[in-house]
């Protein structure tokens, strides 16, 4: 009897241990659940964070390009284009994938060969490629405004305004300071000015100014905001400025709003420089 008893009592102790020791390939309930919790707040945090500002945008303006003074743009057939354009019918500011025609030529005036690309749109202002967060939906709030010193232009959307401020002087032929309101037109009403020395535009929202653009001198050209509006459905001011320092030349800014920034909303999301000049 005895024998038997410690038998069974060695039996018992030995299915105990191997029930203990089982492996089955799968890991421990415990670990299960903590696995699950971490990858649920990761993906929490990810949906709830706000997009990150867009970096390494292209930009092309419709024109003509020199080979051999400032190169051709590079590899521009193979890439995805957008455009904003104004629609010739209905007058509205519109954005769409661009259908871009390229051909070449020879500019008589540089003497260079050139690399010529327009839209199949008239009124296309600008060629960027895509980023993340812009919207189908355009909101214009302003269009074609000379932005000249002294002035302030204030733009407002949702009821969310901001306001540029332009500081500098504007200067005849001897250096004399010119008012802004006896600038010449021509007869279209465009007007006409030799320089301005410096050029200074800030931006003011939320109580608080910041620089956007400094530049020493601008001669001949008049600084404009081409558009200004909503391109990534954030209800704050987006902004396309010309601000060429030379007549014979364009100098697209292309400034887009960032929500992560709640004091400084406003960045510049890229540039372009193009000269035309003989």
């Amino acid at each position: 009897m005895k024998n038997n008893y410690y038998f069974l009592c060695i039996l018992s102790l030995g299915l105990l241990i191997a029930c203990n020791g089982r492996t089955d390939g799968n890991p421990p309930v415990e670990t299960n659940d903590t696995t699950v919790a971490n990858t649920s707040t990761l993906v929490t945090v990810a949906h709830d964070s706000l997009p990150a500002f867009p970096q390494g945008v292209e930009m092309l303006l419709p024109g003509q390009y020199r080979k051999e003074s400032t190169g051709y743009p590079k590899n521009v057939s193979s890439k995805t284009w957008m455009e904003l354009y104004k629609d010739d019918k209905t007058g509205e500011w519109k954005i769409g994938k661009a259908n871009l025609k390229i051909s070449y030529g020879f500019d008589e005036c540089a003497g260079e060969d050139i690399m010529i690309i327009r839209s199949e749109h008239e009124n296309a202002v600008l060629f960027f490629t895509p980023f993340d967060g812009l919207s189908e939906r355009l909101v214009t709030a302003k269009e074609n405004i000379n932005l000249l010193p002294g002035t302030e232009v204030t733009i407002a959307l949702d009821g969310f305004p901001v306001q540029l401020n332009l500081k500098g002087v504007v200067l005849d032929e001897e250096e004399n300071p010119v008012p802004v309101n006896q600038l010449q037109k021509d007869t279209e009403g465009n007007i006409y000015l030799e320089k301005i020395k410096p050029f200074s535009l800030s931006l003011t929202t939320n109580g608080i100014t910041y620089p956007l653009v400094d530049l020493p001198e601008i001669i001949g050209a008049v600084p404009k905001l081409i558009w200004a509006g909503d391109l990534n459905g954030d209800a704050l001011p987006d902004m396309i400025l010309q601000l060429s320092d030379f007549y014979e030349s364009e100098h697209l800014y292309f400034f887009l709003s960032d929500k992560n920034e709640k004091q400084k909303p406003l960045k510049k999301l890229g540039d372009i420089l193009v000269n035309n000049d003989c």
